[in-house]
């Protein structure tokens, strides 16, 4: 009978060790529970900021360094007026003449003067108020149309030629009747029209003693002495003298 009684006793202090013992199970899991899910909350509250710190860090140097470069390497200004005097670095000596519509790059402005690169080798000065960094343009289809209306009988093959360099153009054209130099480019003239050649490359094509013309396109600028037409790619230039004009179609 003792040895009964005992093993209830024991038998209901073990019930009772196990129900404490679940009980105490059940709180740990729930507080481990507890914890991860504010683990994981504090995961995901930290991932967006260090995220959007990352792409914030990402968008700085892509938008704002290359705007500086930009900046720097596309400074550029336009000549104004035709025959405009560019001198050499005693601001006295004169070195070439530019004409409306040219495109240099700017190197400095100093005391109302503007230093311009005008080839690989050969700097110079232009006066600030000859100069414009502002230039309204028309599309490269409207220049083209434009510049087939005042020289109708050009090739379109002249389109290939600009921008390429000087040996390929020359081995289509041959040998040209005459070659004439400034101190900034040649001038290649064959039968009709002459290139002009800056750093082995034809920058603009030439056709003399035209026929009076006026294109149904809106210039970038007028002027009586020359008529300026500023396409994405491509210029036009017409310089009226003697009841003729001189035209121009030029790479920028």
């Amino acid at each position: 009978m003792n040895g009964g009684r005992l093993s209830r006793a024991t038998t209901r202090k073990r019930k009772r060790v196990f129900r404490i013992t679940t009980a105490l199970a059940l709180m740990l899991a729930l507080v481990g529970i507890i914890a991860f899910a504010a683990l994981i909350d504090k995961k995901q509250d930290s991932a967006l900021p260090e995220s959007d710190e990352i792409a914030t860090e990402m968008v700085d140097s892509e938008s704002e360094q290359p705007a500086d470069a930009e900046t720097e390497s596309t400074d550029t200004i336009y000549i104004e007026q035709p025959y405009t005097k560019v001198y050499a670095d005693d601001r006295v000596t004169v070195v070439y003449e530019a004409d409306l519509g040219d495109r240099f790059e700017r190197l400095e402005t100093v005391s109302g003067f503007v230093k311009v690169q005008l080839n690989e080798r050969l700097t110079g000065w232009v006066t600030e108020e000859s100069v414009t960094t502002e230039a309204t343009a028309l599309s490269d289809d409207e220049v083209i149309a434009a510049w087939q209306q005042v020289v109708p009988n050009a090739s379109e093959s002249v389109l290939d030629w600009i921008g390429k360099d000087l040996e390929t153009v020359r081995a289509e054209l041959g040998s040209p009747s005459a070659v004439q130099r400034d101190q900034v480019n040649e001038y290649h003239f064959y039968d009709g029209f002459f290139l002009m050649v800056r750093d082995q490359k034809v920058r603009a094509v030439d056709w003399d003693k035209q026929a009076i013309a006026t294109p149904d396109v809106q210039p970038t600028r007028e002027q009586a002495t020359g008529i300026w037409f500023e396409g994405e790619t491509v210029q036009l230039k017409l310089f009226p003298y003697s009841g003729v004009m001189r035209v121009r179609l030029e790479q920028k």
